[in-house]
């Protein structure tokens, strides 16, 4: 089913309720423990003592892991308030995004999808000062969206680099910059209908039932194929339908 914005909306309770929160901690935690395998489960718990050492306030696990949806091309993917860890020496490819309490906040209101995604999908594992708390009391209160005029600025450079990396022949570099590019138009294109984007292996189902069948098959194909250099080029034209669906915001704005 497709997650719509009504389905996804933040929790009624505005998180001030200290029993709440605390079951809200150990249902994510009982999550991020049955979503990873052992080995995954061991990179999550030496990042956690990491930040914990460097005095991280908040910690969570987010990405396709959290959701139980990840594919070949996952990563273990981290929210970390705080200063970053090393990944140094760890077995998985891990993606850690780090900021402090001050500019999470900031970018939530600003409209910065990725804080919204860790608050409504994410693992929180560490909460040590209420940041992901307070943040999450935002969410619920202030009825924040994200904002997706930055997200359509970006797909010109991102369908130019693609073609770029085609144009020259490298084919694996194209290909991630081709999907990349797709996920990117996905988001947007979700958000600007209304639903919020879930993890990478669930946008291609979600765009269908927006009827972005064109965007969601090359998505599907990006992740699960290995096009030629050719397909890869017909690929990024379904970015298409991604600005073609911001006109169609403006136009019903206006």
């Amino acid at each position: 089913m497709t997650a719509t914005l009504r389905q996804l909306a933040p929790p009624r309770h505005d998180w001030a309720s200290d029993a709440a929160w605390e079951q809200r901690l150990k249902r994510d935690r009982a999550r991020a423990h049955a979503n990873q395998t052992v080995d995954q489960r061991r990179v999550t718990a030496e990042l956690l003592a990491r930040a914990c050492e460097l005095g991280a306030e908040a910690f969570a696990l987010t990405g396709s892991t959290a959701r139980n949806r990840r594919t070949a091309i996952s990563d273990l993917d981290y929210h970390v308030i705080g200063p970053r860890p090393s990944p140094s020496g760890l077995c998985d490819e891990v993606d850690i995004v780090a900021t402090n309490a001050e500019t999470l906040l900031a970018k939530l209101r600003g409209g910065d999808d990725y804080v919204q995604w860790t608050l409504r999908f994410g693992c929180i594992l560490l909460d040590r000062a209420g940041i992901f708390r307070e943040a999450a009391r935002v969410l619920t209160i202030e009825h924040v969206w994200p904002e997706t005029g930055r997200k359509h600025e970006r797909l010109p450079v991102h369908r130019r680099h693609a073609e770029r990396l085609i144009e020259i022949g490298d084919r694996d570099a194209a290909h991630e910059q081709v999907r990349a590019a797709l996920t990117a138009a996905a988001r947007a294109a979700l958000l600007d209908a209304g639903v919020f984007p879930l993890s990478r292996a669930e946008l291609s189902e979600q765009l269908d039932a927006t009827g972005r069948e064109r965007l969601a098959a090359a998505l599907r194909t990006s992740i699960d194929g290995r096009p030629s250099l050719n397909g890869l080029a017909q690929l990024i034209d379904a970015i298409g339908e991604a600005e073609q669906g911001q006109s169609d915001v403006r136009a019903r704005s206006s």
